[in-house]
């Protein structure tokens, strides 16, 4: 019996370790570590951060950070300290294709398309799809600004290009232009939505100001933009120049409206003073300096009215929006058409 006892604990003792090795007590699976890079305008850059986030390091975040700024921590890549860069005679794309040794057929295809945009110039495409991938990428950054399209925006059109390359049953069939279109204005605004970033209509944001609540409009676009024409009043914030300074020159206001010129960076300056506590940051819709214009509301800067001709515009737009909407034809021509570029 005694053996019996012996030869049961050390059976219990098995199982309880099998258990243990299948269940919870083995090492914890170590977290993925985002995946970095600068932000750039060219489809190299933009493939190759798809090609991270949704394939090499799968589920990692995407951290892209302005051109200058020092990297956050992470893997890096199409920066110059990294190995996953472009090299002269193929693409960051392909750097990372060879690194983490992928052989998805349509991964190798859009391999192909990257390299023939950004390194195969003169010579005959290798892919049949490449103009019609570059047609679409320059359609898309001319549509909302080269420095405006937002970084979930190129994921979402390279998401679209491999779900066209993929579905292709002849390779020597072109992709279709139409079919890699994007939206990034409704996709912000729907991240917006995520994000606990609130959009007050214009006709909300007169009538409030019209109540005699203070609203501090931050406009987050270039100096030389800003120059041109910008709203009456507007303080000219860039998100890298965000620091405690700035955010003592928004606190007190009852609204911050974060501003650029459909408001992709607007959207991001929002978010980022609701994270560093401006709980009432908001955005405009319809968006940006853009949407401003479109429902007649003045500008002021070189390229528009001087600011107290502004500021004085701007009072008659309080008092009867539905008359400044009306001459919104008017007010383009007053000299703001710059600001839609």
């Amino acid at each position: 019996m005694l053996q019996d006892l012996h030869s049961s604990r050390w059976l219990r003792i098995g199982v309880l370790m099998a258990v243990m090795a299948i269940g919870g007590c083995s090492a914890p699976a170590q977290p993925t570590q985002p995946v970095v890079t600068d932000y750039g305008l060219g489809p190299d850059k933009w493939a190759t951060a798809w090609l991270m986030a949704r394939h090499a390091v799968p589920g990692a975040e995407l951290k892209v950070v302005p051109q200058g700024q020092p990297l956050t921590a992470g893997i890096a890549f199409d920066v110059p300290t990294s190995p996953l860069r472009r090299e002269r005679d193929h693409a960051a794309f392909q750097s990372v294709m060879d690194h983490y040794r992928l052989t998805d057929p349509a991964l190798l295809r859009m391999a192909q398309i990257v390299r023939d945009i950004e390194v195969n110039y003169w010579g005959a495409p290798d892919a049949v799809e490449s103009p019609a991938v570059e047609h679409a990428f320059r359609t898309l950054q001319q549509r909302h600004g080269r420095y405006s399209v937002s970084p979930e925006c190129y994921l979402a059109f390279f998401d679209k290009v491999y779900a066209q390359v993929k579905a292709g049953s002849d390779p020597k069939t072109a992709a279709d232009p139409a079919r890699l279109d994007v939206d990034c204005h409704a996709l912000a605004s729907k991240e917006a939505k995520g994000a606990l970033v609130p959009e007050m209509s214009i006709a909300t944001l007169l009538a409030e100001m019209k109540a005699g609540k203070t609203v501090r409009f931050v406009d987050v676009r270039e100096p030389e933009e800003f120059v041109e024409a910008h709203v009456p009043g507007a303080l000219n914030i860039q998100l890298r120049a965000l620091d405690e300074n700035a955010l003592a020159r928004i606190r007190g206001a009852d609204y911050v409206v974060s501003y650029c010129i459909k408001d992709f960076r607007g959207f991001e300056m929002a978010r980022s003073l609701r994270d560093a506590g401006i709980s009432n940051s908001v955005i405009l819709n319809p968006y940006g300096i853009k949407g401003w214009i479109a429902e007649g509301l003045p500008t002021t800067g070189a390229k528009a009215l001087s600011a107290q001709d502004a500021q004085s515009r701007l009072g008659e737009c309080v008092m009867s929006p539905e008359v400044c909407k009306a001459d919104a034809g008017a007010t383009l021509a007053g000299g703001a058409k710059g600001t839609s570029k």
